[in-house]
């Protein structure tokens, strides 16, 4: 199943099958694997900056992306049924991070105020992409702490239904609150 969101200069979300393949461990129950690139701006002055930004940057409906985090989700749960109930044995959450941020070229042949403008840019820009993935890993922490030795009456498929739709909508409050973020994005610029 797949659902995207998009959030200019922030995240998409997918919701996909488990995949483990060089995960790292973000804490026991939760892998976390991020992916960093980056795009080069060019200019001397603050203005070039700003200019070659609308040039190269990627661009959505909305304008341009300065930065982004793109979250992709999996979640994988083991059960074992008893008598009367069934209880998870076993549960991986992956959380993907891929995180766009600029980098300017410029800097060693820049004046010294272009040097400060783009140092407070940057650390506005990352601050508000890092608190993107803050989010993200709040909401991965709380799919694991929900299922994490999880036990209900009844069959392992109801309990893994009842698991993977109260998951989905811990990912679905985790979108809520990055559109929130987003609609605070702070008043920065190069210009």
């Amino acid at each position: 199943m797949g659902v995207i969101v998009k959030y200019r200069m922030s995240c998409a979300f997918v919701f996909n099958a488990f995949v483990a393949l060089g995960a790292v461990d973000a804490q026991a129950d939760v892998k976390l694997q991020e992916t960093y690139s980056t795009y080069q701006l060019q200019g001397l002055s603050r203005k070039a900056i700003h200019d070659d930004l609308h040039r190269v940057a990627k661009r959505d409906r909305d304008g341009i992306i300065e930065g982004e985090v793109t979250d992709q989700w999996g979640w994988n749960f083991r059960f074992a049924a008893t008598e009367n109930s069934c209880r998870v044995t076993s549960d991986e959450i992956l959380l993907k991070l891929n995180i766009l941020l600029p980098i300017w070229v410029d800097d060693a042949r820049a004046d010294s105020a272009t040097r400060t403008a783009w140092k407070n840019y940057f650390q506005e820009l990352k601050a508000h992409e890092d608190g993107h993935k803050t989010i993200a890993l709040e909401a991965a922490e709380q799919i694991s702490k929900l299922t994490h030795g999880a036990t209900a009456p009844g069959s392992c498929t109801a309990l893994e239904r009842s698991l993977n739709r109260a998951a989905k909508q811990i990912v679905e409050n985790s979108e809520k609150a990055q559109d929130r973020h987003e609609a605070s994005l702070p008043s920065y610029s190069l210009e």
